[in-house]
């Protein structure tokens, strides 16, 4: 009798730990493919990179996003719907709105940042535009539909 219960605790206990193991919220994110920039001063395809980790239970990205050969963002936040924020060092900068489904790892970003969408368009940025870069698209058209398919997602806030 009591090796039996010995058994049914020690059984019970490895099922606990192998059920705690397989839910981790952390997510390895690593994104390197085509994107399309577009808004009034560009329609181009790029290649964009985004690597971190993803919290699925509290809906966060940190890492790194590099957006073709020229911008490199080290320290990037975000959750998905909310503002994509950059850090350097002790300067914190809000780049824009940004729509992310970590399931299937498509995004879009609205810039609104006057220094990145200079950096982007080599245009002067008047405070009205936006550019969007929206990954995995190579024209505009897959770059709009995917756009409003992340738009239209329920948030993870939205019940």
């Amino acid at each position: 009798m009591k090796s039996n219960l010995r058994l049914k605790t020690y059984i019970i206990v490895l099922l606990s730990l192998v059920l705690v193991s397989c839910t981790t919220s952390k997510k390895e994110i690593n994104i390197n493919n085509a994107a399309f920039i577009y808004g009034d001063e560009t329609n181009q395809t790029l290649e964009v990179s985004m690597n971190g980790e993803y919290n699925t239970k509290e809906h966060s990205f940190n890492g790194s996003l590099v957006i073709g050969d020229e911008i490199k963002l080290e320290h990037v936040t975000f959750s998905p719907g909310s503002g994509l924020i950059s850090y350097n060092e002790s300067t914190r900068s809000y780049l824009g709105q940004i729509f992310f489904d970590y399931q299937s790892l498509h995004f879009s970003i609205e810039i609104t940042d006057q220094d990145l969408y200079q950096q982007l368009t080599q245009s002067y940025h008047d405070g009205d535009k936006k550019i969007t870069i929206t990954s995995p698209a190579n024209n505009m058209e897959d770059a709009k539909r995917i756009n409003a398919e992340l738009k239209d997602k329920k948030l993870s806030f939205e019940n």
